[in-house]
């Protein structure tokens, strides 16, 4: 028989501790490969210059095993020079429908012309690698509303094999994954939970 005091009823299913960790590990990869789901597109948090910078980023892989979470990222990008300096990182994860959040904090881990990007880079779609054909970096200031493409490029009018200079500007941004914090809004009383993986220590906590 289950003890409420030990979990949380969810859409009829009981989780316990052990469970809602998987759970969220299992959200995370559905976020990786749905396009259309609700954490493929989180909101990733850097420190610049002592202060918190934010942007929205496209969640590409999720390791469970190796609790890992990668970005693909410019590396001539502000987020790339951020991270260098200082390797703390967090993710916030909103879904909706099923009224679950998750603050992901961890360490970046930098890839850069290594096994891992030479891999993603391969499988990166044509329509995807525009985004680092661009001749000046992201964030340069334009006298005009631009996107930093050529007319070719802008329209697609090029190949996969033009497309591979961009290799030059294409990194990861990996996490190292700490900690998750977990949060489920309820009507009837809202339910949080806190996976410390430096600590190996799973708790609930107070919403």
């Amino acid at each position: 028989m289950m003890d409420l005091n030990d979990g949380v009823i969810i859409n009829s299913i009981f989780y316990n501790l052990i469970e809602l960790e998987k759970d969220c590990w299992n959200r995370l990869v559905n976020g990786a490969i749905r396009g259309r789901d609700a954490f493929h597109t989180p909101c990733v948090g850097s420190i610049s210059n002592g202060e918190v910078s934010m942007r929205t980023m496209v969640l590409r892989k999720a390791l469970p095993i190796e609790r890992v979470l990668r970005f693909h990222t410019d590396i001539r990008s502000r987020k790339w020079e951020e991270l260098a300096l200082n390797q703390s990182i967090s993710a916030l994860f909103y879904d909706a429908s099923a009224r679950i959040q998750l603050r992901v904090k961890g360490k970046a881990k930098l890839h850069y012309d290594d096994d891992i990007t030479s891999e993603a880079w391969q499988k990166t779609a044509l329509s995807s690698r525009r985004s680092y054909l661009t001749k000046n970096p992201p964030s340069s200031f334009s006298d005009i509303p631009t996107s930093g493409l050529s007319e070719n490029i802008e329209q697609e009018k090029f190949t996969l094999e033009e497309s591979e200079v961009g290799q030059e500007h294409f990194g990861i941004v990996a996490i190292q994954v700490e900690s998750i914090d977990w949060l489920w809004l309820n009507h009837a009383g809202h339910r949080r939970a806190f996976f410390d993986y430096i600590s190996d220590e799973y708790h609930w906590m107070v919403p």
